[in-house]
């Protein structure tokens, strides 16, 4: 690989501090009484890190997620103290080369362990669970309707959040059971609200945000938006103009890798494949149209493959 090509970051070291947690994606460091959460390139797939990253994918995850708090701070207020690394406290403030568009610094909250789904067009997993006649979690449908059919109305599925494997889709009993009834209809609400704002956020940029999840947690009383929102990562998201119901999308989101695997014929447990540099750069550039085109003024660097990394700070 010549020494031209950007590496993508898959671990963050910083001398003389230890991770507080090591997610999918996310590094995070404990700061004093806030967190410092750093938005690696590692790529998830079917709940696998893969051995390759995509360069500059943090900064996107990053970029939009930081667009979508600001574009919904009036319906929900979130955890992000400041993205601004000359705000962080001693030692974060001196490595602004590693955080500087990729971190935030975060109040410490109790995660709420459900995955808020919301789905405006049947697809994935809906798709399935409704050709099934699947009324566990998704609510009943009328007959007729075609793969990527826009849904009469969006839709709220939550998920029981897992730390590992696949999350568990709840029906509106069990979500009423783990969160309690009036936080359960509070992240109904908030979650169909967050949806509608930025779907005409994404659809004024030529995009559909055709689903998405949140995350919310709670600190003094208070529900706080927190995680990531409205990424690649966590929503489906298609180009506008070559939207056609009734057939496979196109995506602009991870599941362009998901379906290069399927292709493949790879299954969750095989051995790694390699995802092939072409497919990558072809993500990162689909990724990187994503911020400009939603109008987020945080900038984003170029996206290549790469293989296993570490940036440590000198």
């Amino acid at each position: 690989m010549s020494a031209d090509i950007e590496q993508p970051l898959l671990e963050t070291v910083i001398p003389g501090l230890d991770l507080y947690d090591r997610g999918k994606v996310r590094d995070v460091y404990s700061a004093g009484e806030d967190i410092l959460v750093v938005t690696t390139d590692r790529v998830f797939l079917f709940e696998r890190v893969w051995p390759q990253g995509l360069a500059g994918k943090g900064e996107v995850l990053t970029a939009l997620t930081l667009l979508t708090f600001e574009e919904v701070s009036d319906l929900v207020p979130n955890y992000v103290v400041t993205a601004r690394v000359e705000e962080y406290p001693p030692p974060f403030n001196r490595f602004p080369e590693l955080l500087a568009g990729r971190s935030y610094l975060t109040e410490k909250v109790e995660p709420i362990r459900v995955e808020c789904v919301v789905r405006g067009y049947l697809y994935g997993q809906s798709w399935q669970a409704y050709r099934a006649g699947d009324h566990s979690w998704l609510p009943p449908l009328r007959a007729g309707m075609e793969l990527a059919a826009e849904l009469p109305e969006p839709v709220f599925t939550p998920a029981r959040k897992n730390r590992e494997g696949d999350d568990e889709n709840l029906n509106p009993a069990g979500l009423v059971e783990l969160a309690g009834e009036g936080r359960a209809d509070e992240l109904r609400r908030l979650s169909l609200a967050i949806y509608s704002r930025m779907r005409e956020v994404f659809a004024r940029a030529g995009f559909i945000l055709a689903d998405t999840k949140f995350e919310f947690g709670e600190k003094d009383g208070r529900l706080l938006l927190i995680n990531e929102a409205c990424t690649p990562d966590s929503s489906r998201i298609w180009k506008a103009d070559r939207y056609r119901p009734g057939r496979t999308q196109d995506p602009w989101d991870k599941e362009i890798l998901q379906d290069y695997l399927a292709s493949r014929g790879w299954s969750p447990g095989d051995p790694f494949v390699p995802l092939p540099p072409g497919l990558l750069a072809e993500a990162g550039r689909r990724f990187r149209e994503l911020p400009a085109a939603a109008g987020s003024a945080i900038p984003v660097s170029g996206s290549r493959c790469g293989n296993h990394t570490s940036r440590r700070t000198d």
